[in-house]
């Protein structure tokens, strides 16, 4: 069966409740004070039967005094359809505009609306409040939706209410969310006697039995899943946007808060930070940083305050983006949707989505940066990019960037994949793997060059160059970054200590003409056996000294088998980047380089392998170079 979950909106005493009892059978209000003062104060749920068994409607009844809001957007947060009651006697009201705003804010779209107490109208009367209705309704989340005159006093239209219900249910489509978590946030907890703790919510992600292992956010408490239920009947599973109760093992009921996420096994964590794209309603007060709010997440609640905002101020009717700092941490993940109410006095001001949930601080002189951040769920190799990027030279952990999108860490090996096939990130050789910028790598190798130049041929401790270089976030990574130096050939290790590479000596006088003999040679550099014949000297020594050459990043191995200057291949480089194309074949460069095709095609590859240039079908592309010269000499 489709599980499809409707949550009711409207003004206080317009008759949600009284609605859902003439439609179900269940009277949401349990509580003796809500018998008492005949109004709803805390969420309550029913279930709707499906005649043709297809469908598994639930309701989640909220309250409608405008001093319980936050509870009707906690209800809200995981509905699928709006049933709008509003009263035929009164019509429109407050709460039933700012419920209207609240369910466009959180993306609901559809429903149906339920003109109640329609029996103390006459028909002209009744007609008059249904066209004053859809006028009202018109460009919001229930424009267009059946409006359908009933009364749960009589039982006028209860059935054609309860068809139109059925008939908006059946319009849900849900697509399963690949590589996703449990996930359910708690809007209610309870103990019962042999039960122990219970708590129920609707299953935003994925599927949950008996015996599996969640973690709850921001709590961090481990727990068990003991039994799921599904409006009271016992189920081996529970999935994706059906109204669970879990009991549980290890967790009190004075430990489950309104808002706390259960989620599967895996490397999430809450934040205190979030960037979001909000959007104002039209009549609220233009919002700037320094502002306090109210965040409601889900059935999460959060007090905030705008850290950061682009533009400053966002007008009423506007939007923009913001990083918000929370008293008190919750798990949100991209496209998660929220909405925003000032404190004094309490009012909705505006709602949007999360793009990032666990930004770093954003000075106000780099606000700008707000408006280039890629979103996760339209460009998530963008999104990746730009998170290891901020990471900077200590690089990110494959766990955080999972937590970060909200998905499982093999949701993301395709896309870092590429990043790393474009050669615009890189992978250290630990386990697990960090990840690091190429422009960090770059910095790094451009400060090292210029640290190692200014020390002369005396160098510095490799011990104390590495301090220089890396902030103590980034040193468990000394030895990834020791060795993209020597990669590089940014600098040779002599008795403990770096020296610029280009400054090292060549002590060997038989090395140093060896070194000559490619320099002059060119594109016709000889092999090492040639060598070792046109020197006079043998060929074990000579072989010995090109290998040591090599290492020095003096020569370079191109195709395995050619060996050449770095020189003369740093040349090539500067040439290409000189000569005004983007892109260019094989036979352009033969041209260019006076090259037989069997030469050229290794000298490509090297290029490519050195990211001077890319391969793309026939042609290669010119490729900016990075942060200094890769050149020994």
């Amino acid at each position: 069966m489709r599980a499809v979950v409707f949550g009711t909106a409207g003004h206080i005493d317009h008759g949600k409740t009284s609605l859902v009892l003439a439609l179900t059978g269940v009277d949401c209000d349990r509580l003796p004070e809500e018998k008492r003062r005949g109004i709803t104060l805390v969420l309550g749920f029913a279930h709707l039967p499906d005649p043709s068994g297809e469908l598994e409607v639930s309701f989640i009844d909220v309250p409608g005094h405008e001093r319980l809001v936050h509870t009707m957007i906690a209800g809200a947060g995981g509905i699928d359809r709006a049933l709008l009651v509003v009263a035929a006697d009164e019509g429109v009201m407050p709460q039933t505009r700012e419920h209207l705003d609240i369910l466009a804010l959180l993306g609901v779209r559809g429903g149906v609306v339920a003109l109640n107490k329609s029996d103390l109208l006459d028909e002209d009367l009744l007609e008059l409040r249904r066209e004053e209705l859809g006028e009202a309704l018109a460009g919001g989340p229930l424009a267009g939706a059946p409006i359908v005159p009933c009364s749960a006093t009589t039982g006028r239209g209860i059935a054609e209410l309860r068809e139109a219900l059925l008939a908006s249910a059946g319009t849900v489509v849900r697509e399963e969310e690949r590589h996703r978590p449990f996930r359910l946030s708690v809007d209610r907890a309870f103990s019962l006697p042999g039960a122990g703790t219970v708590v129920t919510g609707t299953a935003r992600w994925g599927r949950v039995r008996p015996g599996d292992e969640l973690i709850a956010l921001p709590s961090e408490r481990k727990i068990r899943v003991r039994g799921v239920q599904v409006h009271g009947a016992t189920r081996d599973e529970g999935a994706a946007g059906e109204r669970l109760a879990l009991r549980l093992a290890g967790l009190g009921v004075d430990e489950a808060p309104r808002g706390e996420q259960l989620l599967g096994p895996g490397p999430w964590q809450a934040s205190g930070r979030l960037v979001v794209e909000l959007s104002l309603l039209a009549d609220a007060p233009p919002l700037a940083e320094g502002d306090q709010l109210w965040l409601h997440l889900l059935a999460a609640r959060a007090l905030g305050r705008v850290e950061r905002l682009l533009p400053d101020p966002v007008e009423p009717g506007h939007g923009g983006r913001a990083v918000l700092r929370l008293a008190r941490p919750v798990f949100a993940a991209p496209g998660d949707r929220v909405v925003v109410r000032r404190v004094s006095p309490a009012r909705t001001a505006g709602g949007g989505r999360v793009l990032d949930p666990a930004p770093g601080p954003v000075r106000r002189r780099d606000a700008a940066v707000l408006a280039e951040l890629p979103d996760p769920t339209r460009d998530l190799d963008g999104a990746l990019a730009a998170w290891i990027a901020a990471a900077g030279t200590g690089g990110a952990e494959l766990g955080v960037l999972a937590s970060r999108a909200g998905l499982e860490a093999k949701a993301l090996e395709a896309c870092l994949g590429r990043l790393l096939e474009q050669g615009r990130i890189v992978a250290t050789a630990g386990q697990p793997p960090l990840l690091v910028d190429r422009r960090a790598v770059a910095a790094v190798e451009a400060e090292a060059r210029a640290l190692l130049g200014r020390a002369g041929t005396v160098g510095l401790p490799l011990a104390e160059l590495l301090s220089r270089l890396l902030p103590a976030a980034a040193s468990r990574l000394r030895e990834f970054y020791l060795e993209a130096l020597r990669r590089a050939g940014a600098l040779q290790e002599v008795a403990g200590r770096a020296v610029a590479a280009d400054l090292a000596p060549v002590d060997d006088p038989l090395a140093a003409r060896i070194e000559a003999l490619y320099r002059e040679a060119r594109f016709a550099a000889p092999s090492p056996g040639e060598a070792a014949s046109q020197l006079g000297a043998k060929d074990k020594v000579v072989e010995g000294l090109v290998r040591f050459l090599l290492d020095r990043k003096r020569l370079a191995r191109v195709g395995g088998k050619w060996v050449l200057h770095r020189a003369v291949l740093d040349d090539v480089a500067d040439s290409l980047r000189s000569w005004g194309v983007d892109t260019f074949d094989v036979g352009q460069f033969k041209d260019r380089f006076g090259l037989t095709r069997k030469l050229a095609i290794p000298v490509l590859e090297w290029l490519d392998s050195e990211r001077v240039t890319r391969r793309e079908g026939e042609l290669r592309r010119i490729l900016p170079p990075r942060g200094g010269r890769s050149s020994a000499g």
